[in-house]
């Protein structure tokens, strides 16, 4: 029993989905092994692509690909004069902060010994300001590629309803700005019906378990039909008729319930396919930093902690700082504004925003126990650097 008129399909009656015993037993499988083995796998998608006829300005996107589509042509240099661009100072700890600081450090730690925290004798503290500057360039990507569904009725927008609009003139507007997402879009006027090459257009596949048969070799008799048992009261193995298979040695496939087909994956069982070609379009944060730390701490711990936003910009396309006291500062930042400017031509620049950061560092010299030793308090957070401080082991030592 077809659900399609010989012609082809009826876009005013919906398809019937195919269902297991509809149409009478399954024919024989061509394919079918000649043991009894189970199978391995499912055959679905393995008889092609759908037919799917070219589209005017779409001609090489293909099933399973996406095709990066060029953006049209963007300046390359922000428009009219850089704004002014001011900058906010920062505070420096105290001695008692530092002290404090290490304390609340060594609390945190089950391991080591507060005496050297309560006893050192602070010689000399220093504060620095590390500077992180950061540059974000957000950017949107488009491709194209060939996609598919189920056809289960209704209109369809083809060609015959138009030309389809050129990839980057089809509106689309991210759901938050400098963050990584994508949103998929199906172009208008790209849907075609086509027969699901998947299934030859029947709505099933014959059953990967038992190939067709609707019977799989039973596992508890390994399909002789009987098992050995122990008689208790024989006290002796004897052969009984296996009571999962009844003596058969083949029991039902649980897979496809004994109608050896089950439902096609590609088309649901509806032997037609909804064919269209899907945009991608895919916005991407790209981000890079520099760090200006001259203490000995790692500057990479740098990055991670809070401090004070001291300049921040956001622009189409943003000017590299140029009027900062730190020299250093300015010529990264022109560094990575330049880099940016030249990077992922494929993509189009929706807007830029540049952070400089300040994140308080003090360098803690201190003696205890006749050692001379330093630590690191650094961050909003006030967090400790202190990989030599005394006491790190459980053995004796007093937690606060």
């Amino acid at each position: 029993m077809s659900a399609y008129p010989p012609g082809g399909f009826d876009p005013n009656q919906a398809p019937q989905r195919w269902q297991p015993g509809m149409g009478g037993p399954a024919p024989q499988n061509p394919n079918m092994p000649q043991n009894d083995m189970e199978g391995t796998q499912p055959p679905q998608g393995s008889y092609g692509d759908p037919a799917y006829p070219p589209i005017q300005g779409y001609e090489g996107v293909k099933f399973g690909s996406m095709m990066p589509m060029p953006p049209p042509p963007m300046p390359q240099q922000p428009q009219g004069d850089p704004p002014p661009q001011t900058f906010t100072d920062m505070a420096n700890l105290t001695e008692e902060d530092c002290r404090q600081a290490m304390i609340q450090f060594v609390s945190e730690n089950c391991c080591y010994g507060s005496k050297p925290a309560k006893e050192m004798k602070i010689t000399k503290f220093t504060g620095i300001t590390a500077m992180h500057y950061v540059l974000e360039t957000f950017a949107e990507g488009r491709s194209t590629g060939s996609a598919n569904e189920p056809y289960r009725g209704g209109p369809i927008d083809g060609p015959q309803n138009g030309m389809a609009p050129p990839p980057w003139s089809i509106p689309c507007q991210p759901h938050q700005t400098f963050h990584d997402h994508d949103i998929k879009i199906e172009v208008p006027h790209t849907s075609v019906v086509s027969p699901c090459q998947a299934c030859d257009a029947r709505g099933w596949n014959y059953c990967w378990r038992c190939s067709g048969r609707g019977r799989n070799r039973c596992n508890s008799c390994g399909g002789d039909g009987k098992r050995m048992e122990y008689d208790a009261h024989r006290q002796q193995h004897v052969r009984r008729t296996c009571h999962h298979c009844h003596g058969d040695g083949r029991v039902r496939c649980h897979t496809c319930g004994g109608d050896g087909r089950i439902t096609c994956d590609t088309c649901d069982g509806f032997r037609m396919l909804r064919c269209f070609i899907l945009l991608t379009v895919r916005y991407t944060n790209h981000k890079d930093d520099y760090i200006l730390e001259t203490s000995d701490m790692p500057d990479e711990l740098v990055r991670t902690v809070g401090g004070t936003v001291l300049f921040e910009d956001t622009q189409p396309m943003v000017w590299p700082i140029q009027s900062y006291p730190v020299p250093e500062v300015n010529q990264n930042s022109q560094r990575l504004v330049s880099s940016h400017r030249s990077n992922w031509p494929s993509e189009k620049k929706l807007s830029q925003r540049q952070t400089l950061r300040g994140v308080p560092v003090t360098e803690v010299a201190y003696t205890w126990d006749d050692q001379h030793l330093r630590y690191w308090v650094y961050g909003r957070e006030r967090r400790v650097h202190s990989p030599d401080y005394p006491q790190q082991c459980c053995c004796g030592c007093s937690i606060l």
